[in-house]
């Protein structure tokens, strides 16, 4: 065979097509061509996984196939900002009847619970739970947790969404809101509510940004006593120093400010409250930050010394070494909320229950996949398949209802825990 000759074949082919090519044509080609290898260079990438060595770690590799492939960001939107934004308009957000449950609290306020009114035949008392967890002033309609109430029912598990004081409707009946770190209370008796309606069943909770961080501390605080069977996490902000540093920045302000419009969202709602209580509301609304709402709303109201106090308690990073159940964390390198210094991946080293998972891409909350993103993104593949793990350790018998492993304990004991990290006292 002449080689030569098929290959002077190919180019007088080729460039027979180049001639006979409109120039802007071929500028469009080659932009395509060069597009396409900087996308798949650049953005298509194997997550970055970190987790000790361990049992935790063994289920992962066996049951999660999507750890440890390549994830396709869309390719027309994978910058950090077009990848969160786009999600609000494209996610898509399948219709979901509720029915809320109010969860009356210690201090006369209220939190609630919203479940899915239909459910299909044959669910009962053991059917698995899946707590979901917004973020700030979240609601049960966020894209991301329809999409996730959907795709639970379909797997057989029930569902069902947490609204902290004031969210989603929820009115307040006192002047004390959620800051993600004083609430853990709230949490607390909502967890024991569903815990009292279903007692046989685990419950394996999804927390979304702000939501994920009230969970750490959470998990941290109450330990093998949480009612918790396993827990995955995204896009949860680890040092709110380097978060507020990061949405600081000029090219972050359209995040700061959306962050900033869900806290007025709350006190605008509850305008009457507050004034009632001597706070200067029209002050909080002309608020541009989300430094000066946590400023002059979050700590005064909350008790705290000043704003780096709240951001210090605030920070959940530090509580991961005494997480007793299974927790996934999801975060995208280029979350503006979570900048990538700050993700505690090294802390995994130290704990066996915790694994981080970060991607290349995804921006925050975003994680759209493919050329539509109205299908499953790579959260939503990787949430499933960790409930699923988890209800086949549980079926096995390699996993009990409170998150420990039937053959692995861990070094750190319940009560250390809890000397080391104590339940902030609220008045």
């Amino acid at each position: 065979m002449d080689v030569s000759y098929y290959l002077e074949a190919v180019l007088f082919t080729l460039s027979l097509i180049l001639d006979m090519t409109p120039r802007p044509l071929l500028i469009i080609i080659a932009l395509f061509i060069i597009y396409c290898f900087h996308y798949y260079i650049n953005a298509v990438r194997k997550p970055s996984i970190y987790i000790a060595h361990g049992t935790f770690r063994s289920f992962l590799q066996e049951e999660v196939p999507s750890l440890y492939r390549r994830y396709y960001p869309t390719p027309w939107c994978t910058g950090t900002h077009s990848m969160t934004l786009m999600r609000f308009y494209f996610k898509s957000k399948p219709h979901v009847d509720y029915e809320r449950e109010l969860v009356p609290l210690e201090d006369g306020g209220s939190a609630a619970l919203d479940w899915p009114v239909e459910e299909p035949e044959g669910w009962g008392p053991t059917t698995p739970i899946s707590l979901l967890l917004p973020g700030v002033a979240g609601h049960s309609r966020e894209s991301y947790l329809l999409t996730w109430v959907q795709g639970l029912r379909d797997m057989g598990v029930r569902s069902v969404v947490f609204l902290n004081r004031g969210a989603g409707g929820n009115k307040l009946l006192t002047p004390y809101s959620y800051d993600g770190y004083q609430n853990l209370d709230d949490l607390r008796a909502a967890v024991c509510k569903i815990r009292e309606k279903y007692p046989l069943a685990p419950i394996i909770v999804g927390g979304t940004s702000m939501g994920g961080i009230t969970l750490v501390h959470y998990l941290a605080t109450y330990g093998r006593d949480s009612h918790i069977t396993a827990a995955l996490i995204q896009s949860a902000g680890w040092c709110i120093f380097e978060s507020i540093k990061s949405l600081s920045k000029p090219s972050n302000m359209i995040f700061n400010l959306y962050l900033t419009h869900r806290y007025k969202s709350v006190i605008l709602a509850n305008r009457e409250l507050f004034e009632a209580e001597g706070m200067d509301v029209d002050v909080l609304l002309r608020c541009r930050t989300v430094q000066e709402i946590h400023k002059k709303y979050v700590v005064p109201r909350h008790g705290y010394d000043n704003v780096e106090d709240y951001w210090n308690k605030l920070s959940p990073h530090r509580q991961l070494l005494h997480v007793r159940v299974p927790l996934l964390c999801l975060n995208a390198a280029d979350d503006v909320f979570s900048p990538e210094k700050s993700i505690p991946v090294h802390l995994t080293e130290k704990n066996p229950n915790v694994a981080f998972v970060v991607t290349a891409k995804g921006g925050h909350i975003g994680f759209m996949e493919g050329m539509n993103p109205k299908k499953m993104g790579y959260n939503d593949v990787l949430f499933y398949e960790f409930v699923t793990m988890i209800r086949k350790c549980l079926e096995d018998g390699e996993l009990m209802l409170n998150g420990q492993w039937t053959n692995e304990t861990t070094n750190v004991s319940d009560a250390e825990s809890r000397k080391l990290y104590p339940v902030w006292p609220r008045s």
